[in-house]
């Protein structure tokens, strides 16, 4: 059965700006929902926190007094996003704050969007938050990429080659599958072959006081007639996002029409 997430309704308590660099303001209140409970841990686990998350939706540069906006949070782990529906559904009626936006929870509810039963025709998965690719120092060589100054790593930008983030981008999935499901050896699968380039963003990321700009891209990734296999990673990147951040709300993934 296919996973669920969870769709917040929120409406302004005020005009105000759209908070750009709203990331780690979503993921600090996802956490305080999660004080107390059985995923309390996620907060200091090291690498992967399998959740994400979406901006609001419908996006928008001024959010006026009493406009609606959905947010939603996805996660392979059932368990969880019921978690933050219990604790979501408690305080329905009542005003949160994003960052400097100021909200009142209206709706909770859950969805289960789902990818055809047998075999994917025509599906395509879009990104609804810009993907994070970062390729470390060691492997610039090996993609021909040459910055002009020394990094520990570069983002993966518009002007590189497709197969090197189509590369970084499996693997870093493949990664997230096997440590989830404690599988000690991925199979020899290309994941990803058809898939369209939409736009490159620079976002700004506000953290501990600090602000640093992540640079990220938006793609449409289309899948024909798939084995079960590459249809159960692909489901499980559905839910836990594509690249890297996603508990920051990089990569979250949309079906389209689901």
């Amino acid at each position: 059965m296919r996973e669920l997430r969870v769709l917040v309704r929120l409406k302004a308590q005020d005009t105000f700006s759209y908070e750009l660099g709203y990331h780690h303001n979503f993921q600090g209140f996802i956490y305080g929902l999660l004080r107390g409970t059985s995923f309390e841990f996620l907060h200091d686990r090291p690498r992967y926190k399998f959740f994400c998350f979406s901006n609001l939706v419908p996006p928008s540069k001024v959010i006026p007094r009493d406009s609606l906006k959905t947010w939603m949070i996805s996660s392979p782990n059932d368990a969880f996003i019921e978690t933050l529906q219990e604790r979501l559904v408690a305080r329905q009626g009542s005003p949160v704050r994003l960052g400097t936006m100021a909200f009142r929870i209206v709706e909770v509810e859950l969805s289960r969007p789902r990818l055809p039963s047998s075999m994917l025709q025509d599906t395509v998965l879009t990104s609804g938050t810009p993907i994070v690719v970062r390729i470390p120092a060691y492997r610039l060589t090996e993609y021909g990429i040459q910055p002009k100054r020394d990094y520990q790593f570069v983002y993966w930008r518009s002007e590189y080659t497709p197969a090197s983030f189509i590369k970084q981008l499996e693997e870093n999935l493949w990664k997230k599958y096997c440590e989830y499901f404690s599988a000690k050896e991925q199979p020899d699968l290309t994941l990803f072959e058809r898939l369209k380039f939409r736009k490159q963003v620079a976002v700004p990321l506000k953290m501990r006081g600090e602000e640093s700009t992540i640079i990220g891209t938006l793609w449409d990734f289309q899948f024909g007639s798939i084995d079960e296999t590459k249809r159960r990673i692909l489901e499980f990147g559905l839910d836990v996002g594509f690249g890297e951040m996603n508990s920051l709300g990089f990569g979250f993934m949309n079906l389209e029409g689901g």
